[in-house]
């Protein structure tokens, strides 16, 4: 009674383990064909991003440095002067360099990308759990 008992469950887990396995290749298929979308682990949200019009731009980059003839003569203040201006330049380039990085890859790119890696990464652990737990039931269908 107990060997066949063992049987009935070794078959459930076997069937079970294989069809999580399934579950898990088949909407990967849909996912990788573009038929379904990946779930969304990761996502983009725009608040606290300030959107600069043209004007406020140019207001912006009319301001400089502020310079005090008077002291022109003291080292110390070129030297805060040219820390400023090292400063800006840096700024200037950032900027620069944010613009270029944002027009090659877009954020989309890398949202899309960590989400299917995500994805992946779970349907790894999942095929994974879904074989031991087929080996389970063929252990138990053994004995």
């Amino acid at each position: 009674m107990e060997n066949s008992s063992n049987k009935i469950v070794g078959y459930v887990l076997l069937f079970l383990g294989l069809m999580i396995i399934f579950w898990g290749i088949y909407f990967s298929y849909l996912i990788f064909t573009a038929k379904k979308e990946a779930p969304k682990v990761f996502s983009y949200t725009s608040e606290g991003v300030v959107n600069l019009n043209k004007e406020d731009i140019e207001a912006v980059s009319d301001e400089g440095i502020i310079i005090d003839k008077s002291r022109l003569s003291d080292p110390n203040y070129l030297k805060s002067l040219e820390i400023q201006q090292k400063g800006q330049l840096e700024d200037a380039i950032k900027d620069q360099m944010g613009n270029q990085i944002k027009e090659i890859i877009p954020e989309e790119f890398v949202l899309k990308l960590l989400n299917l890696s995500s994805w992946s990464l779970f349907i790894f652990i999942l095929v994974f759990a879904g074989g031991k737990i087929s080996g389970l039931g063929i252990k138990l269908i053994k004995n």
